[in-house]
């Protein structure tokens, strides 16, 4: 029961950890090309070829953005709040699964600690859990795939375990293309390694049948688009992140760096693992006398790896493993624990030191204490929950449980604080793509420039496809990062600067602002 609740109280925490202000900060990085994917998907109603301002676009099939557009839909508007949340969910659904497998597996202890361990990875709870990428939805599909074929291939149903285990992975092809399939067949050759034995449940035309049915949504989108483009640029995707692609120099410093990447992007549990295997805590022999953790560790191990090999790779690309590796570092660091007394006087200690200098260094920065003021308000709520109501009814003495919180209590810091303090900071994309939508929604708007964080605002405020093209209609507007023919609105959007032009259109009404026309009457009178 203790476990029940321990797993329950602390998925609850990390809930409101990332929900909070989900929707506050302005699309950045890759996250404005999946939101304008979802937003045609949406107009065009065309889910099977991704669109970016209405040209094809094959780097990444559409699965991630089947489920936004669900999302979006369900809620009538694309917004960030509706192209982050399933990467919420999808972070809180693979903490359940890995509880679900370590239960039937290995114990319950392992199951609720490789639980609290996944989301918690900083890659994971300040990387990608609440951007609008396919990194963790990635996960999901992964650990799905593995966790279902090990479940049914243990209980001797060997073609229901290929047929699951290919079906999850067509979906992972969906989401995030061809790496998928290294993940899986890592997992297959470990297991081949570790139990030699059932080496016939590999090696067995069922696998092939299984293959063939499971693979069934990748193959048959495959077909649905240009088949050809699609699996040529799948490839190249893959193969541009190989050695032979960079120059030399760039290789061997990702090789030497490799290492202390990965140490930062799966922190804190790098470190703790290593100052534990240096204080000799850690049982080593009582790893490697279970089967399945030797399974999870070496899956994990090689394909990490694989990304060590490939010096274009980027740390996010590991996330799928990390799973499997939770469920290994919860394993041996189980019996690990903090007096009772320690802990309780470190959440005190620490929770009246951050909250008034998060206070003044808030109003200091941001120069908005009302802004501030809400947000502390939402802070000392989650503390409070945390500190009066959880604690007492979970044992968080046990090493894994204090760091989760923690770490939980980190992120509830970044989401009041940093997330809305940062967006007042940041170049006013979401305002200016307003107006230029609301000046400019009575003509035909194209775009010359393929800065999408900017076009994403405009196209969804807008409500209509942004086009891209290099020569618009003469009798419509178009968006340009340089001024031609006649330049009817300038919109300066921090370091960067938008035209809105026109070969035909001479004048807009733009609110606030009086037209020449106007100005020469106004000065007759």
């Amino acid at each position: 029961m203790t476990e029940k609740k321990t797993l329950k109280y602390t998925l609850i925490l990390l809930f409101f950890s990332l929900f909070a202000n989900l929707g506050t900060f302005t699309l950045h990085h890759e996250e404005p090309r999946r939101g304008i994917i979802t937003f045609e998907m949406l107009k065009s109603g065309n889910f099977l070829q991704p669109t970016v301002l209405g040209e094809p676009y094959f780097k990444k099939p559409p699965f991630h953005e089947w489920i936004t557009s669900i999302t979006s839909f369900i809620a009538g508007h694309v917004s960030e709040f509706t192209l982050r949340f399933p990467s919420v969910l999808a972070v809180l659904l693979t903490s359940l699964l890995i509880y679900l497998f370590g239960k039937r597996f290995l114990d319950k202890k392992t199951a609720i600690f490789g639980a609290l361990i996944y989301p918690t990875f900083f890659v994971v709870l300040f990387g990608y859990s609440t951007k609008c990428e396919p990194d963790v939805l990635f996960s999901l599909m992964v650990t799905l795939s593995i966790f279902s074929w090990f479940y049914f291939l243990k209980n001797e149903k060997v073609l229901t375990a290929w047929i699951s285990g290919y079906f999850f992975i067509s979906l992972a092809l969906l989401t995030k293309g061809l790496p998928a399939i290294h993940f899986f067949y890592i997992f297959i050759f470990s297991y081949a390694i570790i139990w030699r034995k059932e080496i016939k449940k590999i090696l067995t035309p069922l696998h092939l049948l299984g293959a063939i049915i499971g693979l069934i949504p990748f193959t048959a989108w495959l077909f649905a688009v240009n088949t050809k483009k699609a699996l040529l640029t799948l490839v190249y995707e893959v193969i541009a992140r190989a050695p032979e692609h960079h120059s030399i120099t760039f290789t061997i410093k990702r090789y030497l760096s490799f290492p202390l990447r990965l140490i930062a992007a799966t922190v804190p549990w790098s470190l703790i693992i290593i100052y534990y295997c240096l204080k000799k805590k850690i049982p080593v022999k009582l790893l490697f006398e279970n089967e399945t953790v030797k399974f999870l560790l070496l899956s994990s191990l090689l394909n990490i790896a694989v990304y060590w090999i490939f010096p274009g790779s980027r740390l996010r690309y590991i996330i799928p493993a990390l799973p499997m590796l939770s469920l290994v570092i919860a394993y041996a660091l189980k019996e690990q624990v903090i007096l009772h007394k320690r802990a309780k006087k470190s959440f005190q200690f620490f929770l009246e030191i951050s909250v008034p200098v998060l206070i003044v260094a808030g109003v200091i920065i941001s120069h908005n204490s009302s802004l501030i003021l809400k947000e502390t308000i939402a802070f000392l709520a989650f503390s409070y929950f945390l500190y009066f109501y959880v604690l007492p009814k979970i044992n968080f003495t046990n090493l894994i449980t204090f760091t989760f919180l923690f770490m939980v209590l980190l992120r509830a810091i970044y989401s009041c604080y940093y997330i809305p303090i940062a967006q007042l900071k940041y170049p006013p994309y979401r305002a200016e793509g307003k107006k230029v939508a609301e000046i400019t929604k009575d003509f035909s708007l194209f775009t010359k420039t393929k800065y999408l964080q900017f076009c994403f605002y405009v196209e969804t405020f807008r409500d209509k496809i942004l086009k891209f093209t290099k020569h618009p209609p003469k009798n419509s507007l178009f968006l340009s990062e340089k001024p031609e023919a006649n330049v009817l609105y300038t919109a300066k959007v921090g370091k960067k600067t938008f035209y809105v032009c026109s070969y035909s259109v001479k004048e807009l009404k733009i609110p606030g602002k009086t037209s020449e026309a106007e100005a020469r009457k106004t000065k007759s009178q």
